[in-house]
């Protein structure tokens, strides 16, 4: 018993400091008014608001399509990564490493610098005469800067799924007689479904927090949840921290919805596969 609570008393006051208190507190100030009352002011003013629905609108969408494609392209460079020498994946994995830190304002600025109005990317198209499509201060533009982040934390954390993987496995499968499309759909997909979704949540979940990339390459001319919180909690014309903490709780809403889903794909298709 005082072996149990020496293990259950620290990481059940971490677990309260840090997740439970704050969630309340969250949960709380999201169903008060200015005046501190009781109200569902703030939620009616999210949903009501067309300014505030395309901020989740922007955030959702972006952070989707930037989780997919990135998610796709992590995989296979991941796979490539398992193809490749032990000393080659040690310097590419510290490369992978550090890009996946590389966001906020330092991105912002180098993609500014490539891609910006007046970056040496429009330099080059203008001189060659080509027509240059990107904008990379618009939604397709944000969706191309999250994915310079976004891919290298999704290989890093495909990687050691598929260099697990035994080799054997195919050897095995190519001995029986089966292809390789049978094999990847029957063998390796299902290992792998659940790193797949688990993944899939890391990346929107990274995505949809994501604030210092859009302010500093977009300001206010592109809101999403982020962004909008840290314009109430500043107080750019008059702070107002309860409607923060009501898009705070819509965040944490939208994320627990995506790792039910999650689960419940996972838990679907193991069943199937039992």
């Amino acid at each position: 018993m005082a072996t149990r609570l020496k293990i259950f008393l620290p990481f059940g006051l971490l677990i309260l400091s840090v997740l439970i208190v704050p969630v309340s507190v969250m949960l709380i100030s999201s169903l008060q008014n200015m005046d501190g009352g009781f109200s569902f002011s703030n939620y009616h003013q999210i949903f009501f608001s067309r300014y505030y629905r395309g901020a989740i609108y922007n955030s959702i969408s972006i952070s989707l399509i930037t989780s997919l494609i990135s998610l796709v392209i992590s995989i296979i460079g991941a796979w490539a990564l398992t193809k490749l020498s032990l000393s080659t994946k040690n310097i590419l994995i510290t490369v992978f490493n550090m890009s996946s830190s590389f966001a906020g304002v330092p991105l912002a600025f180098s993609l500014i610098i490539l891609f910006g109005n007046a970056g040496i990317f429009k330099a080059i198209t203008s001189t060659l005469h080509v027509h240059d499509a990107l904008n990379i201060y618009s939604v397709t533009g944000m969706t191309f800067a999250y994915t310079f982040f976004e891919i290298p934390l999704g290989i890093m954390f495909f990687f050691p799924v598929l260099d697990s993987l035994s080799k054997e496995w195919f050897e095995v499968s190519d001995v029986l007689g089966a292809s390789k499309m049978f094999f990847i759909s029957k063998v390796i997909f299902p290992i792998i479904l659940p790193n797949i979704v688990e993944i899939f949540v890391l990346l929107f979940a990274n995505a949809m927090g994501t604030y210092e990339t859009v302010y500093a390459l977009m300001g206010n001319n592109l809101v999403s949840i982020p962004t909008v919180i840290g314009s109430l909690i500043n107080g750019e014309l008059v702070a107002n921290v309860p409607l923060a903490c009501a898009f705070a709780t819509l965040f944490t809403v939208i994320m627990t919805i995506i790792v039910w889903l999650g689960n419940r794909v996972t838990n679907i298709k193991g069943r199937r596969i039992s």
